[in-house]
């Protein structure tokens, strides 16, 4: 019962509205929510198409560079001529490993160095040296052996007499024969580069010595021939001096990783010879970190290069545009370089597909946010446009829905307060009429007084049908003013001495205060009276305490105007700006129950404005209401 009672009309219109637009603002959300997710998956995939084609570029690109470097490094004018930054070339003939440039490996593989045997010539100085302890006479059979016109003999024996002059704690003859041992380049002794064994021995005498300075740069020198690839070591004498002239400079500075990885992608080559032949290249992670081998096994041996960790990296970025980013990984997951490839939004080709020793990942870089689809700004905008408009159809139509159930509401107001006005002088009419019909009068004074009643109550129902006529009319716009020249003076006068006789008896108290003189205006008089007339009517019947009304008449230059105040309930401010509206009522007046039926301020309003002029209001609750009506002057005084 309650439900039915809170949707029967116009409630239910109400509700009706609201269920409409649940429903449309939820289908036009959805529809966004699709259109909009569905434009997401297209620039997914617009995207990812966009990588696809990156990396098949990438993969023509690295296998163009690959094909370039292995064809510098077997053609002419010569093995490894212009090889890019960290590549080397390699040469393996038999026995015999070749690089291209030199000095580009910190080490070789072991069997591609040959190893020198120890000569008889050095069986007599060292019996001298060791076993007898004869230092002087090793000293002079070990100069003997360094005039001898082969290097190689002429080496060890310089190095075996530095080594006597040492014990014989003759430091500057073992500097000064040092020096010599390092001028003979292309020697060696028991298979070590003789300017290293030099080098070695110099910095041992400054360190036993406390030659702090000299061992430094000694040892300085020492690091920079080892990482320039100067001499031909294998894997264990590199890392054994490298580790003792770390020890002498007292660092602990690794050795160059892009050189070391190289030095064991040859090392691997070397050792993999003989099984080269079944594939061209591989991506191999060793322990100095990830290279690149690529070779062409042929009856004469092998040719192929080796590249280290920068050079992939060159080659990575080389491959895809700047705003992307690429990552290689061999064929157990590895990653060579590029860091970790993502999950998501990655392009990958594998090595069986792409040909190449690896499998190339191409993706956008962590932090650099997606190109957003030119659609998208598009389809917002729309559905914002569309919502707006739906919004403000949804308000303007509630609105009106909102104005017409309070017109419904005021116009039943308006019936009811017409029908108690009606009622009460018709109640008192028809009691009259029977009384005087049966002569149930006691006497003629008595008659006298219901006669009077029957004229007042007559004259207060051809007052309201009157009004309602006339309401009825401006609200049709049919009314017709009949305009002449009028004197606005006389008629406020008349008007307000009217008014003063019918309130007399209730003991209200009308005060007039005008200017003295005629003032002329084009005006209809008895539209202008009703309006004065129902101004008057409201300050007495809103006035319940305080039983007196004011009226000021001034002019001006051009205008006159006429000021009906009193000291009544007064008019809150959020209900003076709709007071002037038909069936509107002041909630105060209605609580007060004071008859009303709220038409009469609307009708002062059309006809002040009907001649041209304006109604102005000031109120305060408590403190009474003034009420100014404007109108136009045609002339002066009389």
């Amino acid at each position: 019962m309650r439900i039915r009672h809170w949707l029967r009309r116009p409630r239910q219109l109400l509700v009706v509205f609201l269920a409409v637009a649940c429903v449309s603002a939820g289908a036009l959300g959805w529809l966004g929510w699709q259109l909009l997710t569905q434009d997401a998956a297209l620039e997914v995939q617009r995207r990812q198409e966009a990588l696809a084609a990156a990396a098949d570029r990438a993969i023509a690109t690295l296998q163009r560079s690959i094909a370039e470097q292995q064809t510098r490094a077997i053609g002419e004018p010569g093995p490894g001529a212009a090889l890019a930054s960290g590549v080397s070339a390699i040469t393996i003939r038999g026995e015999t490993l070749t690089v291209t440039p030199p000095g580009s490996l910190l080490f070789y593989p072991e069997a591609s160095r040959a190893r020198a045997t120890m000569s008889e010539a050095f069986v007599a100085g060292e019996r001298l040296e060791f076993s007898a302890s004869d230092l002087a006479g090793a000293a002079r059979e070990y100069s003997r052996i360094a005039r001898s016109p082969d290097m190689n003999a002429r080496a060890g024996a310089l190095a075996r007499l530095a080594r006597v002059q040492r014990k014989q704690q003759d430091t500057d003859a073992a500097l000064s024969t040092y020096d010599e041992l390092a001028r003979i380049e292309s020697a060696s002794v028991d298979g070590m580069p003789a300017p290293l064994l030099a080098r070695v021995g110099r910095a041992s005498v400054f360190e036993s010595t406390g030659r702090a300075a000299q061992l430094r740069a000694e040892a300085d020198i020492l690091r920079r021939d080892l990482r320039d690839g100067r001499w031909r070591l294998v894997k264990a004498e590199y890392e054994f001096y490298a580790k003792q002239a770390n020890e002498w400079l007292g660092t602990s500075t690794p050795s160059d990783a892009d050189a070391m990885a190289r030095s064991e992608a040859a090392r691997w080559l070397w050792d993999n010879r003989g099984s080269l032949a079944s594939i061209p290249r591989r991506a191999v992670v060793l322990p100095a970190g990830p290279a690149l081998a690529a070779w062409q096994s042929t009856a004469a041996g092998v040719d192929g290069i080796v590249a280290g960790p920068s050079y992939l990296t060159g080659l990575c970025a080389k491959a895809v545009p700047a705003h992307l980013r690429c990552a290689l990984t061999d064929v157990e997951g590895h990653t060579l370089t590029g860091g970790a490839p993502p999950t998501r939004m990655v392009a990958v080709r594998v090595a069986s597909a792409s040909g190449l020793p690896w499998t190339l990942h191409v993706f956008a870089p962590d932090g650099v946010a997606a190109t957003p689809s030119p659609r998208r700004p598009l389809l917002i905008g729309t559905f914002a446009i569309v919502a707006l408009v739906l919004v403000a159809g949804w308000y303007f139509i509630l609105r009106a829905m909102s104005r017409e159930m309070r017109l419904a509401r005021f116009q039943s107001d308006f019936v009811a307060a017409v029908s108690h006005e009606f009622r009460s002088p018709l109640t008192s009419l028809s009691h009259i009429a029977e009384m005087l019909a049966q002569d149930r009068f006691p006497s003629d004074e008595m008659r006298r007084k219901s006669f009077a009643i029957l004229v007042r109550d007559s004259d207060r129902l051809r007052r309201l049908v009157e009004g309602l006529l006339d309401f009825g009319r401006f609200e049709a716009g049919a009314a017709m003013l009949r305009l002449e020249p009028l004197d606005i003076t006389a008629l406020v006068e008349t008007t307000v001495a009217d008014f003063r006789e019918r309130v007399a008896s209730d003991g209200y108290t009308v005060d007039f205060t005008g200017p003295g003189g005629a003032a002329f205006t084009r005006g209809d008089r008895e539209a202008l009276t009703r309006a004065l007339w129902n101004l008057l009517d409201n300050a007495v019947k809103y006035s319940p305490d305080c039983r007196m009304v004011w009226v000021e008449m001034t002019r001006g230059p051009d205008e006159v105007r006429i000021t009906v105040r009193d000291q009544g309930l007064g008019i809150p401010l959020h209900e003076q700006r709709e007071i002037f509206d038909r069936f509107v009522r002041g909630a105060d007046s209605t609580a007060r129950r004071i008859k009303g039926t709220g038409i009469g301020l609307a009708m002062v309003r059309d006809i002040v404005r009907a001649h041209g002029g304006e109604i102005q209001l000031w109120s305060e609750p408590g403190r009474g209401s003034r009420f100014t009506v404007v109108l136009h002057t045609a002339g002066g005084a009389a």
